[in-house]
């Protein structure tokens, strides 16, 4: 199963990691990941999951739970891949103070791209006060819980500032 396959009520685990990965280290990710998530299990009931990794530095993985559930046994042993996988290959994959984001209409390095930036979370606040980071500024939204929620007409786990849990610090 492809990650573009799990059904939009599939639950979601979002990771991000502390800084960019290169495209080996990426492809090094996905390849190991696959592995774990092949022999992935629940109390013996194998998991129908799969992953993926966005914009460089963010792991997703998507579980249909109508399948097989996940116990806590198997979401610890998630957690223990990727807790491994960032201490051999130097990663926080558990850093929730960081914000990834991109202003809108910004060029990036390639056509019909933008830039993502990591930006520490007090920072972050004080570039929205200052005006820097606007309403329309695209940010990563790593609590969606489903397949689903994470899908919106700007990309995967894409929301703009305005319909995200940010702007509601704002009102």
């Amino acid at each position: 199963m492809t990650f573009q396959e799990l059904p939009a009520h599939a639950r979601l685990w979002v990771h991000v990691a502390d800084r960019d990965l290169s495209s080996e280290e990426q492809q090094a990710l996905k390849s190991g990941l696959s592995s774990f998530l092949e022999g992935w299990s629940a109390h013996g009931a194998a998991l129908s999951a799969a992953g993926d990794v966005l914009y460089d530095r963010v792991c997703v993985v998507g579980l249909d739970e109508e399948q097989a559930g996940a116990t806590g046994c198997s979401i610890d042993k998630l957690v223990g891949f990727m807790r491994a996988h960032g201490q051999s290959h130097g990663l926080d994959w558990f850093d929730r103070h960081q914000v990834l984001w991109r202003p809108n209409g910004q060029a990036g390095a390639a056509v019909g791209q933008r830039v993502w930036k990591a930006t520490r979370t007090a920072e972050f606040w004080a570039m929205r006060k200052a005006g820097v980071v606007t309403s329309d500024a695209e940010v990563v939204d790593p609590l969606a819980a489903t397949v689903g929620a994470a899908v919106s007409q700007n990309g995967f786990l894409v929301k703009r500032f305005d319909e995200s849990w940010h702007a509601e610090m704002w009102r």
